[in-house]
């Protein structure tokens, strides 16, 4: 069976996801080099998707074909990224409230001119705001990340098989 590029960035954004909450449920530290498998996966997603397109291609490669093909699986995996990560805040609101407690900390700590009551809306504000955030950056940093492996493995591949 022939997996289409969006196919495949479905498949690797599920096993991020899944990655993701296997972490969550084992109390994986947030500094453990295990945090990082998820990146890995999402390399190996997009990289699986253009090596499978260089195989199955009929016809002269061409760079921009190469990293459309990264480009439609990457940006399925920010998707499911994205939403991901906003269900995982909505339905974990300890962990918002926990990430309150501490920035709350410091923001008394710091040498501000702010009130406590000041404080406490600026922490209300942001525990209502942080899913969204969350996924902005989310957004952001995986299609960052989708852009440079897709733009480095498609000049790669596409270097090589010009020399074939």
């Amino acid at each position: 069976m022939k997996l289409s590029s969006t196919l495949k960035g479905l498949i690797t954004g599920l096993l991020m996801a899944a990655a993701g909450l296997l972490l969550y449920i084992n109390n994986v530290s947030e500094t453990s080099p295990l945090q990082y498998i998820g990146y890995l996966i999402y390399g190996l997603g997009i990289v699986w998707t253009l090596t499978t397109f260089v195989r199955e291609y009929q016809g002269e490669l061409k760079f921009g074909s190469l990293f459309n093909q990264a480009f439609r699986c990457f940006i399925v995996v920010t998707l499911i990224m994205a939403l991901f990560t906003l269900a995982f805040y909505k339905l974990n609101t300890r962990l918002v409230e926990e990430k309150a407690v501490l920035t709350r900390q410091e923001l008394l700590k710091s040498e501000t001119n702010r009130t406590p009551q000041e404080i406490d809306q600026m922490i209300e504000t942001g525990k209502k705001n942080f899913p969204v955030l969350a996924a902005s950056g989310a957004i952001f940093q995986y299609l960052f990340i989708g852009a440079v492996v897709g733009f480095a493995a498609s000049g790669v591949l596409y270097l090589r098989n010009k020399k074939a």
